[in-house]
């Protein structure tokens, strides 16, 4: 079956300020079967054999499809490659953003883009074999909204392996979901899916508890992940930490709550102290000198300071969303129906 060169006439060029919601009942949109979203960094070497394999597969199907890459900005030619499949392939969509904006919002543009009743996401480092597509079409019951395929054997390393059980664990306490159930950026969801978290507006996306909050009907199913064949993987250890605050901040009330523990806890502790200090004055004993003030004043000080620190975080969320600030800016895209005039920048 020959890929699909139908492309919807509205087009968004920046970003979130123009986001398309697709009306899933209008019969006057015409839309694909399947939407494949990748976002893309530093994978120049990876993405012939990616886009040869992952077509393939979408050909073996019934149905219509695309494939949208979103280049994040990396340090190679990822967009020079990306360009070439794209004038190779009028299935291929290719979107440039203007500054690195991380896989979450890069998965968001290309969402945001995306024509088809089942769109899928998967990462570009081939780990996500294409071949395994099928099943997660496959594990898509009539009640289920969302697949995410899960690893028989993860391939990443001890430390991206222990990250993410700390990430899971988190998500399981403050989500409230269940632990058998985990979250994976190998995934396939249904239109109404993508269209809810279209609405979302937040400049620390995190995709896993965003469909979370979106629906429940979420499954796992069980697939192959391959060693990654070139390149190290992006998520360090400064990077796994602030993803993990940003989903405490952004998805849960539990630091404020923490901090209004704390302060009381600190309170009962002020007010037994300042009973002890007048006891023993009115005992006759010696009142503590400064270090044992100082001391406190120090301890206190410090904790002010993480306090308005996590409020500031919260109060600059609240500020952005009401700015809507965008997510991402698009750069440059080229599609089936402009390939003839070639890409289009801003």
């Amino acid at each position: 079956m020959e890929p699909s060169t139908s492309k919807s006439p509205h087009h968004s060029w920046w970003g979130t300020t123009e986001r398309r919601l697709v009306a899933r009942d209008n019969p006057s949109l015409e839309m694909l079967a399947y939407s494949i979203v990748i976002p893309v960094y530093c994978s120049a070497r990876i993405l012939p054999e990616l886009h040869q394999r992952l077509s393939a597969v979408m050909r073996s199907l019934e149905g219509t499809y695309e494939i949208i890459f979103v280049d994040d900005c990396g340090r190679d030619n990822s967009w020079n490659v990306l360009q070439e499949l794209a004038m190779l392939d009028p299935a291929v969509t290719v979107i440039q953003l203007m500054r690195n904006s991380g896989q979450s919002n890069a998965t968001l543009c290309g969402l945001a883009h995306a024509h088809g009743r089942i769109i899928i996401t998967m990462d570009d480092d081939l780990q996500h074999p294409p071949e395994e597509i099928p099943a997660l079409i496959k594990a898509l019951g009539a009640d289920v909204d969302v697949v995410m395929g899960t690893p028989r054997e993860k391939r990443h390393n001890w430390f991206r392996r222990l990250g993410s059980n700390v990430m899971h664990n988190i998500n399981c306490y403050l989500l409230g979901k269940d632990r058998s159930l985990r979250f994976t950026s190998f995934r396939l969801m249904r239109r109404a899916v993508v269209d809810g978290l279209l609405t979302m507006r937040t400049l620390s996306p995190a995709l896993g508890p965003m469909i979370n909050s979106v629906t429940r009907r979420i499954v796992n199913t069980t697939v192959l992940h391959a060693p990654r064949k070139e390149g190290v993987s992006g998520y360090t250890f400064v990077r796994l930490f602030a993803q993990t605050m940003s989903n405490l901040i952004g998805y849960s009330m539990l630091p404020l709550r923490l901090l209004a523990i704390v302060g009381a806890c600190g309170i009962v502790l002020s007010i037994a102290f300042a009973i002890v200090l007048v006891l023993h004055y009115l005992g006759g004993g010696v009142i503590p000198g400064w270090t044992s003030t100082a001391l406190l004043l120090v301890m206190l000080s410090g904790f002010n300071f993480f306090a308005f620190a996590i409020l500031g975080e919260y109060v600059l969320r609240i500020l952005q969303r009401v700015n809507a600030t965008p997510q991402y800016f698009v750069r440059a895209r080229l599609t089936a129906a402009r390939k003839d005039g070639g890409q289009h920048a801003v």
